[in-house]
């Protein structure tokens, strides 16, 4: 289960990482969008909330191979969201 704690620290960090880079935006930006800024704290619980739960799923431990098939594509999507929104805070003006 450490790869499982594990997950949930790596979801943690990367969410505070990605707030703080909103707030430094917000702050430390002169004539920053804060509207926009905004909008993309506000999706940051809601995606931390959403892969948590999924990370607290034991998925799978009846067959060999699914739980690492689960967690996975948990990494995959993970991935890919946070590239979506770093994207997000990178095109703010």
């Amino acid at each position: 289960m450490s790869s499982r704690r594990l997950l949930k620290k790596e979801i943690d960090k990367t969410m505070e990482l990605l707030y703080a880079d909103c707030i430094l935006y917000q702050v430390y930006v002169v004539g920053a969008d804060r509207p926009a800024a905004d909008e993309i704290i506000k999706k940051l619980p809601i995606l931390h909330s959403e892969f948590i739960g999924r990370a607290n799923v034991s998925e799978g431990k009846d067959v060999k191979g699914r739980a690492r098939m689960y967690f996975n594509k948990l990494r995959a999507d993970f991935k890919t969201r946070v590239d979506e929104i770093g994207k997000e805070i990178e095109a703010l003006p």
